[in-house]
């Protein structure tokens, strides 16, 4: 069984309802408290994982911020939403 979904992908929310999301207010959720930026995308299986292992070992400063990011442009490009990113 084949899925198009990836293995973070812990919700059942489609591509539209993360395609509305900010990046703005996603990338600051993202550097001032990590989890919370996942849990504002619908990734709640990785706001588990960065918050039990301490932002990554603070390497989520830099990386959590770029992944939040990709999952909300790869969501409105799945989902052919034409919008500005900021």
């Amino acid at each position: 069984m084949a899925t198009d979904s990836s293995p973070a992908d812990d919700t059942g929310r489609d591509a539209g309802a993360i395609a509305d999301k900010s990046v703005p207010v996603a990338i600051l959720l993202a550097l001032v408290l990590s989890p919370a930026a996942y849990y504002y995308v619908g990734r709640t299986k990785l706001a588990v994982i960065n918050l039990l292992t301490l932002n990554y070992l603070l390497l989520g400063i830099v990386v959590v911020p770029i992944h939040v990011y990709k999952i909300i442009t790869d969501a409105r490009n799945e989902g052919g939403v034409q919008t500005e990113d900021w």
